[in-house]
């Protein structure tokens, strides 16, 4: 299902009608359904809780930056040559290889080491204007944008790469009235549960709040046996 014929299912199996229009227009209920799509991507691990994030690191930089990620998982790095998984390091690690050169002055190569860095600024939603003289020393990406995570990499970079985030992505947000996620294209139902599961939360609801997490639980946990099902296929014998 699409986005629209998502609230209009809504509207039809929940009756509430103050939350969605006869033609379908959001009255409401888009914020539930998208609240809805996160807490199902937090359930359980299934075949398409991975995700793998494609970003350029231009030449001289040395962080990236993505969206929507719940955890990072590998990172690899690739010219039009070669590719190479990167190994995971500190972030004290990495700035204190990087403690007496200047970002800018760093000498360049092709990075072997990441580590995923803080994204967040204090205080919030304000420009970092009065610190501009001292970005040369910032070893984290500036900004304000509250849904990306990022990864400060061991050195910059010395030719433009590729860069691979594999990790838990949340499923895409619905916006307009053609979008499709996992959820509602391969499970509506239980985007449906789990959005009616939010109504009940913000309505102090406790025993409705539970009867819906046991429905929505029981079939969770199904698309759980299917990856597991899938990781131990054609595998002949156990290792003890």
């Amino acid at each position: 299902m699409n986005y629209l014929q998502m609230r209009l299912k809504f509207r039809e199996l929940s009756g509430r009608f103050d939350l969605v229009s006869d033609l379908g227009v959001d009255l409401g209920a888009g914020f539930f359904i998208n609240e809805g799509r996160k807490f199902l991507d937090r359930q359980d691990e299934t075949q398409k809780s991975w995700g793998t994030c494609f970003r350029f690191l231009n030449i001289g930089f040395y962080s990236v930056q993505f969206p929507y990620c719940r955890a990072i998982k590998e990172v690899w790095a690739a010219t039009t040559l070669e590719r190479w998984q990167m190994e995971k390091k500190n972030i004290q690690d990495l700035i204190n290889g990087y403690l007496l050169d200047i970002p800018s002055q760093r000498e360049t190569g092709l990075p072997l080491y990441y580590s995923p860095c803080i994204t967040r600024a204090i205080p919030e939603n304000q420009p970092v204007s009065s610190f501009e003289s001292f970005l040369g020393w910032v070893d984290i990406p500036s900004g304000h944008v509250h849904e990306y995570n990022a990864i400060l990499v061991s050195v910059p970079a010395s030719e433009k790469l590729t860069i691979l985030i594999n990790g838990l992505f949340y499923s895409a947000e619905l916006i307009n009235d053609t979008d499709e996620n996992y959820w509602s294209a391969a499970h509506p139902l239980l985007l449906y549960m789990a959005a009616m599961r939010q109504i009940e939360v913000t309505n102090r609801n406790t025993q409705g709040v539970k009867d819906w997490e046991g429905s929505i639980g029981n079939d969770v946990k199904t698309l759980g046996f299917d990856l597991v099902e899938e990781l131990i296929a054609e595998t002949s014998e156990m290792e003890g």
